[in-house]
Formats: C-alpha cells, sequence, structure tokens
C-alpha cells in the first residue's frame, strides 16, 4: 500500500491530481476490503472451529456448509481479494509518479526513505504481536522469533511489510527497464505469476504431484515471486500513462463487464476446489481466474473519468490512514473475537451477526487509536507507530 499517499499529488500537478484522487480511492477501498476479508475469516472460525462453545451436541461444523451464511460469507470473500494486488499496483505507480522525469531511475534516497517509513512501525506492532503470543506459549525459540520478523509470520497480516520491502528494493532495477523497454517487462512479470499460480493448481485439484508441492513451498506469500505481476505492472502505467490510456480507454466497458462476470464464476471455481479436497477450509491462494478479476477491477476503477465514486470523501481518507489501519485491525478483530469466545458465545452461533461488530471493530478502534495519538502529546510519535 501507498504510505502517506497525499505525497502523490505533488508531481505532475493537473493529470497527476486526479489520477492521484483515484488512487487514493482504490488505496482506501482496498483496505476496507482487507478488513471485511479478515472480519470474514474469523466468521468461518466461528463456524468451523469454535461451534462447540454455541452448538448443541447435534450439531457438527460441517452443517454449516451450504448454508446461506456460508455463502454469504465465501462471496464476501471472492469480491475482496483484489486488495493486496491493489495495494502492490498503487504502491508501483506511486514511485513511478515520484521518479523525475528526466530521472533513469527511482533514486536510492527515496527508496530508503519509503522502506523506513515501512519499517519502523512494522517493527513496533510485529513486537506487540511477538509479546503476545509469548504470553501464550513462551517456549518459542530466539531463531523462530527472529523468522517470524523478517517474514512477518508474527501475525497473519504483516507478510505484506516484507512482501512490498522486496519491491521497493528492486524498484531502481524495475523503473530502469520500464523506462527502456516496458514490453519486455510486462511479458516476463506475466510469465512469472502464471508460472507460480499454475503450481497450486495440483493440489487445489487433489493431483498428487510432489514436485509442484515442493517448488511452490520455495514461493511462500512473503517472498516477492508470490505476486511478482502488480508492483511492476504499477510501475509501467506510471511510466506511460499516455501509452497507458491509449490501450485501456477503448475497453473500460468490456473491463467492468468482466470485473463483475468474474465474481459469479470465481466463486463457482473455488466451490469446486472445496468439493473436490472434500474439505470445509481451504487456505486461500489467487488463481489465475482471481487474478483477472483483479486486473480487471483496477483498470476499472482507474479509468473512472469524472464519474463520481461512491463515499469518494470518507474512502479516501481511508486510503490517507491505510498503513496505521492495516497493521492494526487484525489485533482488533481477532481478540475482540476471543473476547465473545469468552464471555459471549451464543453469538458466535449468528456470524452474520457478527460480522458488523468484527468489522466496526477492525476499523474504528485502528482509527480510533490513530485519532488519540494525533491529538495528544504523542502526536510526535505518529509517524513511527503509524508510518
Amino acid at each position: 500500500m501507498v504510505v502517506n499517499p497525499p505525497r502523490l499529488t505533488q508531481s505532475r500537478a493537473g493529470r497527476a491530481d486526479k489520477l492521484a484522487k483515484r488512487l487514493l480511492y482504490l488505496n482506501g477501498f482496498a483496505i476496507l476490503a482487507v478488513v471485511f476479508f479478515h472480519a470474514a475469516g474469523m466468521g468461518f472460525v466461528a463456524m468451523f472451529t469454535w461451534t462447540h462453545r454455541y452448538a448443541v451436541e447435534a450439531m457438527t461444523p460441517e452443517m454449516w456448509v451450504g448454508t446461506p451464511t456460508y455463502y454469504i460469507l465465501r462471496l464476501v470473500e471472492q469480491i475482496i481479494v483484489f486488495a493486496i494486488p491493489a495495494f502492490l499496483f498503487i504502491t508501483g505507480y506511486s514511485v513511478a509518479m515520484m521518479t523525475g522525469r528526466n530521472q533513469a531511475t527511482v533514486s536510492w534516497k527515496l527508496v530508503f526513505s519509503r522502506i523506513k517509513t515501512l519499517v519502523i512501525p512494522y517493527l513496533l506492532w510485529s513486537a506487540v504481536m511477538i509479546v503476545l503470543r509469548l504470553v501464550e506459549d513462551p517456549r518459542v525459540a530466539l531463531t523462530e522469533i527472529l523468522s517470524w520478523v523478517l517474514t512477518g509470520s508474527s501475525n497473519e497480516v504483516l507478510y505484506f511489510v516484507p512482501l512490498l520491502t522486496q519491491f521497493y528494493l528492486l524498484s531502481p532495477w524495475l523503473v530502469r527497464w520500464a523506462r527502456r523497454d516496458w514490453k519486455s517487462l510486462l511479458m516476463l512479470t506475466v510469465f512469472l505469476q502464471l508460472l507460480v499460480q499454475l503450481l497450486a493448481y495440483p493440489e487445489l485439484l487433489g493431483w498428487n504431484l510432489p514436485i509442484a508441492r515442493d517448488i511452490s513451498q520455495f514461493v511462500p506469500k512473503w517472498l516477492f515471486l508470490a505476486r511478482i505481476f502488480w508492483f511492476p505492472f504499477g510501475i509501467i502505467c506510471g511510466l506511460h500513462p499516455v501509452e497507458f490510456k491509449r490501450i485501456v480507454s477503448p475497453h473500460k466497458a468490456k473491463l467492468v463487464t468482466a470485473a463483475i462476470m468474474l465474481i459469479p464464476i470465481n466463486f463457482i471455481e473455488w466451490e469446486i476446489y472445496y468439493k473436490i479436497a472434500g474439505q470445509t477450509w481451504l487456505s486461500h491462494r489467487e488463481t489465475i481466474l482471481d487474478s483477472l478479476y483483479t486486473f480487471a477491477l483496477i483498470l476499472s476503477v482507474l479509468m473512472l473519468n469524472g464519474q463520481s465514486l461512491p463515499l469518494s470523501n470518507w474512502i479516501s481518507e481511508l486510503g490517507a490512514k491505510s498503513y496505521g489501519i492495516y497493521l492494526t485491525h487484525s489485533l482488533a478483530i481477532v481478540y475482540l473475537a476471543r473476547l465473545i469466545y469468552h464471555f459471549l458465545p451464543g453469538l458466535l452461533g449468528y456470524p452474520l451477526l457478527l460480522q458488523p461488530i468484527l468489522i466496526v471493530a477492525g476499523l474504528f478502534i485502528p482509527l480510533g487509536m490513530m485519532a488519540v495519538v494525533d491529538r495528544s502529546r504523542l502526536r510526535r510519535f505518529y509517524n513511527y507507530l503509524y508510518g
């Protein structure tokens, strides 16, 4: 995601300012999607893992499968798979916009400035999450803690920061390449992204191919290869906006149609994988159809020239605060869910009622914390806490 996104408006005034508003809106839309995604995830935990806290003996977790509640949460998950790729695309685009027209590539000074803004809050919140995990299990080895920090494994969402840091470190070479020959960069990243995603299909389809499984383990979600396409694609679009617009503009209606149609298609695709696996739950990974949906959605938003965007001001404000929300929303959702588990277990049996409670907590607890810091004597520490 873009840290301090308003900086995007400082260059290439007219065109950049209009585009920055759409990027900021997309950034806010993506962080809202992240909160919805993890709230839905806790809904599935309530349905399939915490059933014993509210169900009668005759009820099993599998009884949730095929219910309207199950399908609604699955649909929510499907709609919001675009979030992480969108963050990477936006950040790549912003790197391109912050590279001067006469510069061969982005400066290392800018790269390290952006990494510093990412890493300091990341380390602070990682420390908080590590302490919370050590309270639950103090027998964790020091090497494992170090691994948590380096890979973002102290929490299910923090992997994104090491991932984005890697792309920032690669950005001087990517920008130079995109300036000289953007088509070859685009083709290579498309090929690599497809290759990485194809490695997941044997497992999804129930094929026993140890080689594919072993290779896929070398591409964890925190490694840049896992989402190799989106950041360079953002750089390419940002460096060649005229050509980008010329190619994409004639297809605006098709992109919107594709984004809408791919939602039910992708939903059915994943239901097929669940049936093949014979499981109620599979760890999420992006399929090729998911990526096509994300591609169509991102370009559809960027091509909205002059159209009023729903809840534009509020969602753009979320976009400006996206990093702080991202770092802390999971804590709010998970620990509120745990409180409900212990003190109001009956509520877990109503996942759709649970959703708005978790979403509000995941969004407004971080926003409230940020507002308190910003309006108090702690304000000088705001950037260290939230970027």
